[in-house]
């Protein structure tokens, strides 16, 4: 067409965009290190399922139709790739084609009616995301002009490619192709135009133009074509959809064996440390580079928000602004960052003291010193979240947004002592008694008294430890799902026993709130007696203390199987161990607890054992598996008051009590209080019967 033209905007277009990523990569580059270099595999199979994949868009029934639509349009991308390199040979060399996709190969042919089909349905889909956003105007997401502009440029991109194809066409089949131009016609696999059904119904089209105005038409979409993919594609770093090109390595980098990224053991003896404020996230330029790459791919689709259970009932945490925020924090603080970053790299090279400690005094005038929580994130927001995950189960393009947030309560906790003083008889009662009630340690086993449970002081030499947790040692309530899971125990004939008054609270709650300190007491002490125990296998009743057991104490060397009392017990049923009798009248729902469902996984068990008890069956409710609705007690909340908008237990016992069960199931004590509580407060509690897994299992064995 004209090499010359080409030349100079593909050298201006792809150096301008050249520089930005040069720039964004650089800052990234600059912040902490983090290893994300391991299971090369895993990390592409997530990368082809979630991200190329669409999985978290096309597999959420609540929005297929949105899903769809924009997975269309991302496939439709990776397809016309092939198309775009073509067309930048085109400019060069008439009739250009890449190896194997000429009309010599069969799989050239199956490309262009491939790619005419896409470019047809992604103008569909073009058309419908405008009218989505302009007429439904779905809650969740800002309508912004960036968003309108780039559904434009996709929408130019798209005509002025089928108005090319068309008028070339016309051009061959109606003016018997006076230019000579190039086309597929193979004896074998027939006319180009037999196979690319949408380019021919542009043609029609234009079918009325004369062979010249067809032929300036041809190149005027030829060019079109071209200066609007360069515009998008330098579009595209500037804002929120620089995640068309981040999102497949941010997938590809995502956190394995754990949903997300876990808190690091702190060094709480490094004096330094206590001093320069890295002691969590405190500053922006303490964020590391995934956390920076995932502000980077917030695609702004507020999905985040919209199952938020803090958002949902109105309080101050929107996770899109929060994202915002540190992602504007971030760029204003870039330069200083890689300037930063440089130093950094010229201490290793430096054997002069006085030349290292210069280098230090420089890099700290160049770190951010403006605090993030209070002048970039409100404390409200902060403490605010139940780190339930809800956020991350949605994330098409899988941010880990709890990770930053437990950080942040850190650096509050530790270096700012500003953490709701509320947490702080919590906090006594984990000093001084081992658990967040304040109850005297030597009453822990007092629940079992009568029931012959074995202590592992007296005997060790068992197959299973019971983890009763605090709540189940010490709250009136849950002291009854203990009982009930000894009694299943017992009937099974499994050997088990308790620490008793060995037992210490896991820590859990003092590491969402952001209490390292607390957190490293409790576990190290835990340790060393799961240690001393020998013990291998534990059974939990807690989710939050499974979570914790199985995945934070290898950290610091306690590594054990451990296991839900609801797949032990589904086990056992399985095994024939125990006989449950499909007596329970009325109907029945379950509640997923959030650190067993989206943070362990385990979602069949539960299910399969109230199948096997009720006689109607499950209900299930709205929200449930991966989307579950939190009760509002995880993150440490439940040892907070709700004060700002309405009670995230409310919001959940209200659904609950609208699809008119008889008995809600439950299999986690935090849940259980809460629910209760709900369930109190709408006076339903005579009406649904709120029991954990264990009680009903307990009270309906053959």
């Amino acid at each position: 067409m004209n090499p010359l033209l080409m030349s100079a905007l593909l050298i201006v277009g792809l150096a301008v965009f050249g520089r930005t990523m040069y720039f964004k990569i650089r800052l990234l580059m600059a912040l902490e290190h983090t290893n994300r270099a391991d299971h090369i595999t895993q990390r592409f199979k997530n990368m082809v399922v979630i991200a190329i994949g669409q999985k978290r868009l096309v597999g959420r029934k609540r929005e297929w139709a949105s899903g769809i639509m924009h997975a269309f349009i991302f496939w439709g991308f990776c397809i016309l790739i092939i198309r775009s390199l073509t067309l930048y040979g085109e400019g060069f060399i008439q009739g250009f084609q890449l190896p194997f996709l000429g009309d010599d190969f069969l799989i050239g042919y199956l490309y262009i009616g491939l790619k005419d089909i896409m470019e047809g349905i992604v103008l569909l889909m073009v058309i419908y995301a405008i009218f989505r956003r302009a007429v439904l105007k779905p809650s969740r997401m800002h309508n912004t002009w960036e968003a309108y502009l780039v559904l434009g440029l996709i929408g130019i991109l798209m005509i002025s490619d089928l108005l090319l194809d068309g008028a070339r066409y016309n051009l061959i089949v109606l003016h018997h192709n006076p230019g000579d131009l190039h086309f597929f016609n193979n004896p074998r696999f027939g006319h180009e135009f037999l196979w690319t059904p949408v380019s021919v119904g542009a043609a029609s089209l234009i079918s009325g133009m004369g062979s010249a105005a067809t032929g300036y038409l041809l190149v005027a979409m030829f060019w079109l074509h071209i200066i609007t993919q360069l515009i998008f594609l330098n579009l595209l770093p500037t804002g929120k959809h620089f995640h068309v090109i981040t999102a497949l390595p941010n997938v590809f980098l995502k956190s394995l064996g754990y949903p997300h990224e876990r808190s690091k053991v702190l060094d709480l003896e490094d004096e330094a440390a206590w001093e320069d404020e890295s002691l969590g996230l405190n500053h922006i330029h303490q964020l590391n580079w995934k956390q920076g790459l995932d502000l980077y791919t917030c695609t702004e689709c507020g999905r985040c928000k919209e199952v938020c259970p803090t958002y949902t009932t109105d309080k101050p945490l929107n996770l899109l602004d929060f994202n915002d925020s540190l992602k504007f924090e971030l760029l204003e603080n870039a330069d200083n960052l890689i300037k930063r970053a440089a130093l950094a790299a010229t201490i290793k090279d430096a054997d002069d003291p006085e030349k290292i400690e210069g280098i230090k005094a420089a890099m700290a005038e160049l770190a951010s010193k403006k605090p993030l929580v209070g002048e970039v994130i409100s404390e409200d927001a902060l403490w605010a979240c139940t780190t339930c995950r809800a956020c991350e189960q949605v994330c098409p393009v899988t941010i880990e947004h709890v990770p930053r947030i437990i950080a942040l309560r850190q650096g509050q906790t530790l270096m700012a002592e500003a953490y709701p003083k509320e947490l702080n008889v919590a906090f006594k009662g984990l000093e001084r008694n081992g658990n967040p009630w304040g109850i005297g340690y030597d009453k822990r086993a007092d629940w079992a008294a009568g029931l012959e449970v074995n202590l592992m002081a007296d005997d060790a030499d068992v197959d299973y430890l019971l983890w009763v947790g605090c709540a189940g040692s010490f709250d009136d309530r849950s002291k009854k799902v203990s009982v009930s899971l000894v009694k299943i125990l017992q009937k099974a004939g499994i050997s088990f026993a308790i620490l008793g008054t060995e037992e210490k609270c896991t820590g859990d709650f003092a590491r969402r709130a952001g209490n390292e300190m607390m957190y490293q007491m409790m576990a190290q002490e835990n340790i060393e007696t799961l240690n001393n125990y020998k013990v291998k296998k534990i059974i939990a009743a807690c989710p939050h203390c499974l979570n914790t057991l199985k995945h934070e104490y290898p950290q610091m060397g306690g590594n054990y199987e451990v296991i839900h009392h609801t797949q032990f017990i589904a086990e056992l049923v399985a095994s024939g161990k125990i006989t449950l009798k499909n007596s329970l009248e009325g109907s029945l729902t379950y509640h997923d607890p959030c650190y067993l469902g989206r943070y362990n996984s385990i979602y069949d068990e539960p299910r399969s054992i109230l199948q096997s008890l009720s006689k109607e069956g499950l209900t299930e409710l709205d929200r449930q598996g991966q989307e579950s609705f939190c009760c509002g007690a995880g993150g440490g909340r439940m040892w907070m008051e709700e004060t700002i908008g309405k009670r995230i237990n409310l919001e959940r016992a209200e659904e609950i009590t609208n699809q008119k069960v008889a008995t809600l199931a439950v299999a986690c004590p935090f849940c259980l209080t809460m629910l209760e509580d709900g369930m109190k407060e709408l006076n339903k509690e005579e009406e649904i019967r709120t029991q954990d897994i264990s009680e009903l299992v307990a009270n309906n064995m053959a």
